[in-house]
C-alpha cells in the first residue's frame, strides 16, 4: 500500500506547508495559503485557515500570477485508512499537474462541503501580509466587542444591536492580518465565524479583505458561535490608539 505523501516528495522537487480552506455557504470556494514561500491561491475566498497540508510542486514560476483550474477530491489513503483533501492545479490537461496539495482531512470536510470532484479555477499570487498580536472582549452583559491591537495602535468596536452573541462572555488572543496598515481602519464591515473575523471596506460579500483576526485558542467554541454559524456585522467603527 502506498503513501500519497511519499509518492508526491519524490514527483515534485518541492514541498512546503500551507493550509487550505474549503468553503461551500451556497456558492463553494477554496484558499490556500503558503507562508513560507509567500504565496496564496484564491478561488471567491480571501480568508480561511483549516487543514493543514503540504503543497508540492517543481517550479513557482510555472503557476505563480497565472489563472489556474483545480480539483478537489477525497482520498482514503491505503496506508494509514485516513480520510484526506487532495487538490490538483493544472492549466489544461489534470494529467499534467503543476502542483499538488494533501492534507489529512480528520473532519471530512470535503465530503462535507460537498466539494469532492469539484473543478474550478483561480489564481495563485504572492502572499503579503503584516500581523501583529491582537485581543478580543466582549462581556456577558454588554452588546459590545472590542478588538484591541496595541502594537500598531488600533482598535475596533463591533456593536451586537440585535444581540446575536446573546449574554455569551468572549476573551481572547489571537492575530491581526493585514495587507494594508492604511486601510485596517476601513473595515466597516465583518464576517464573524467560530474561528475567524475578517474585515472588510464595502460588503460581506466582498472578495478582498482589510484585516483578520485568528484567535491563537484551538478549543471548541472559541467565538462563542457555532461552527457552521456566520455572523455578519456593520457599522464597525476603527479608531487610532
Amino acid at each position: 500500500m502506498s503513501d500519497l505523501f511519499e509518492v508526491l516528495k519524490q514527483k515534485y522537487k518541492h514541498l512546503d506547508q500551507g493550509k487550505a480552506l474549503f468553503i461551500n455557504a451556497g456558492n463553494k470556494a477554496l484558499r490556500l495559503e503558503l507562508p513560507s514561500i509567500g504565496m496564496e491561491f484564491t478561488s471567491d475566498v480571501d480568508i480561511g485557515k483549516d487543514l493543514a497540508g503540504f503543497l508540492y510542486y517543481n517550479h513557482t514560476d510555472n503557476f505563480l500570477g497565472r489563472n489556474v483550474k483545480f480539483q478537489c477530491s477525497r482520498y482514503i489513503s491505503p496506508y494509514d485508512n485516513k480520510a484526506c483533501a487532495w487538490i490538483k492545479f493544472y492549466i489544461s490537461s489534470i494529467d499534467r499537474c503543476l502542483a499538488e496539495f494533501l492534507a489529512y482531512d480528520p473532519e471530512e470536510i470535503v465530503r462535507a462541503s460537498d466539494m469532492d470532484g469539484w473543478t474550478s479555477s483561480g489564481e495563485w499570487k504572492a502572499l503579503d501580509l503584516g500581523s501583529a498580536t491582537a485581543f478580543l472582549y466582549k462581556s456577558p452583559d454588554s452588546q459590545t466587542l472590542a478588538v484591541s491591537v496595541s502594537t500598531i495602535h488600533k482598535e475596533a468596536v463591533i456593536n451586537d444591536s440585535e444581540n446575536l452573541l446573546g449574554g455569551e462572555w468572549v476573551g481572547l488572543k489571537g492575530t491581526l492580518f493585514f495587507k494594508d496598515l492604511r486601510k485596517v481602519n476601513q473595515g466597516y464591515y465583518a464576517s464573524y465565524n467560530n474561528d475567524r473575523i475578517v474585515f472588510y471596506e464595502s460588503s460581506w460579500n466582498s472578495k478582498d479583505f482589510t484585516a483578520y483576526f485568528i484567535p491563537y485558542d484551538l478549543s471548541e467554541n472559541r467565538l462563542r458561535v457555532a461552527s457552521a454559524r456566520t455572523i455578519e456585522f456593520s457599522g464597525i467603527v476603527w479608531s487610532d490608539t
